[in-house]
């Protein structure tokens, strides 16, 4: 038998909303690295309204639209190997394809962003794959270790920061990049094995119950960054902030994955936020083609260094753009470019772009 990938009645449209909604915030993250500060090009000092967005920014974006991305990898995993088993495929086989493309993918994107995750994603996604056969309980475990693990390094890294103790880069910069991607792909292997997604509303209790225990584990920490930031408190604590940070990828991504879903379990919510799922099912497409639009925007227009609020007004129709182009395209297709590429490499044979039927 062979492999089939997902088709358009199969997907849990949810997820494509969440997906499209972690993509803006991608982009929001990675715009200003776009520019390569210097002594030449130095980097906006952050007053008045900047400061604000700033502190906005590390409280509300800053690592957690990664997280939630990254919970999405794994939760799409699940879904990817559970169907290819149902359909008597050789599930370890065809997903190592899609990594090895993806990490092909990741390695030609690095050369036109520094800031890439897909060669990352690629990685990590081979020690994710023997837990696909892992009972729920037994990844959950796996989860709560590594997160729990993760916040104790970066407590005792904030512990000594503040008492004037240095905290070893390298030791942190695996702490804060490659430990939280693991643990939030377990997180979303183990909401795709429970079904947490898939039925959210017999699930809902549960839902809940993460929802109010990440806030509150939350919250102390966004009063941290509040009075790190500097905004309200006097001078920013920048060490300190960037710590509390990283501090709250976890219970912060994890509290927003929770509440998006239960709020998208409501019709007018979903249907107001549908536009999303075009990006969202045009994932790795909406990711380069960020990479691409500033590539050519940033020599073309000349821009330099920038106020963080000019950021954010350029990421608005930048990701407009994608919105419009992606609902385009999907009038026609099925899938976007990048994805039927992918889905090439994966299945090892090439159909012909089917129109997607007409709503």
């Amino acid at each position: 038998m062979q492999a089939e990938p997902i088709t358009q009645k199969d997907r849990i449209y949810s997820i494509d909303i969440v997906r499209g909604l972690a993509l803006f915030g991608i982009l929001l993250v990675n715009l200003p690295g776009f520019i390569m500060y210097s002594e030449d090009v130095p980097m906006p000092i952050e007053a008045g309204i900047d400061a604000w967005i700033r502190l906005s920014y590390d409280l509300f974006i800053q690592t957690k639209f990664f997280g939630i991305f990254s919970f999405l990898f794994g939760l799409g995993f699940y879904i990817f190997m559970s169907r290819a088993e149902q359909r008597g495929q050789k599930v370890f086989r065809l997903f190592s394809r899609r990594l090895f493309a993806m990490f092909a993918f990741g390695v030609i994107h690095i050369f036109l962003w520094f800031g890439d995750i897909l060669t990352v994603y690629a990685l990590l996604g081979f020690l994710l794959m023997p837990f696909y056969r892992r009972k729920s309980s037994n990844i959950l475990a796996w989860a709560a270790s590594l997160g729990g693990l993760y916040m104790l390094t970066q407590s005792v890294a904030l512990v000594q920061t503040l008492n004037g103790q240095e905290v070893y880069p390298l030791v942190a910069s695996l702490q804060t990049t490659l430990i939280p991607i693991f643990v939030m792909f377990l997180f979303g292997l183990y909401a795709g094995k429970r079904g947490l997604i898939a039925q959210i509303r017999e699930h809902k209790p549960l839902l809940k119950r993460i929802a109010v225990t990440t806030l509150a584990i939350s919250l102390p920490i966004a009063a941290g960054i509040v009075w790190a930031s500097g905004v309200v408190f006097g001078s920013k604590l920048e060490q300190v902030n960037k710590i509390l940070v990283d501090l709250s990828t976890l219970p912060m991504a994890l509290c927003f994955i929770a509440s998006l879903f239960l709020l998208l379990d409501r019709e007018p919510a979903r249907k107001i936020l549908l536009p999303f799922a075009y990006t969202g099912q045009m994932g790795l497409t909406t990711y380069l083609g960020q990479t691409v639009i500033m590539t050519i925007l940033i020599p073309l227009f000349g821009i330099t260094a920038m106020r963080l609020s000019s950021w954010f007004l350029l990421a608005l129709p930048i990701y407009a753009f994608q919105l419009l182009a992606s609902w385009l395209w999907l009038k026609r297709f099925n899938r976007g470019p990048m994805e039927k590429l992918w889905r090439f490499l994966t299945y090892g044979r090439k159909k012909k772009a089917v129109p997607a039927p007409a709503n």
